[in-house]
């Protein structure tokens, strides 16, 4: 998560500092995303926190049906902002706990697959970063 963080407020910087210039999307599975932490990592950078924080755009994934939801729907906000960064934290946990045991792990498989296919897809057309 700490990584995440990071990554989202490099990827804010102008080029120049060998940042994207871009906005992020982040899909937070786990409600671990801390503005807070975002401002230190701002102000560490010489950034303007505020600034930072709002080009940081969190989703909060209740269940896996919508974090795969929100991935698909992530083609929305790139159309309405520069998202160079798609970040999902983290990828796997709602379906570790959702689909347990071996009967439901064709179907966890599945899922996970075409999720992970979605994001691919979304990287390729907006020719952004996926981190998990």
């Amino acid at each position: 998560t700490q990584i995440m963080h990071q990554l989202a407020v490099n990827a804010t910087m102008p080029v120049e500092k060998n940042g994207f210039d871009s906005d992020v999307l982040i899909i937070d599975t786990e409600n671990t995303f801390r503005p807070e932490r975002i401002i230190q990592m701002a102000r560490a950078k010489d950034l303007d926190p505020d600034q930072t924080l709002e080009r940081i755009h969190v989703a909060r994934a209740y269940n896996s049906h919508h974090q795969i939801l929100l991935a698909e729907k992530a083609a929305d906000m790139a159309r309405e902002y520069r998202i160079r960064l798609l970040i999902v934290d983290s990828l796997t946990s709602h379906f570790r706990s959702e689909y347990v045991g071996r009967g439901s792990l064709a179907e966890r498989q599945q899922l996970l697959n075409r999720h992970m296919h979605d994001l691919l897809k979304f990287g390729t057309i907006y020719n952004a970063v996926i981190a998990v």
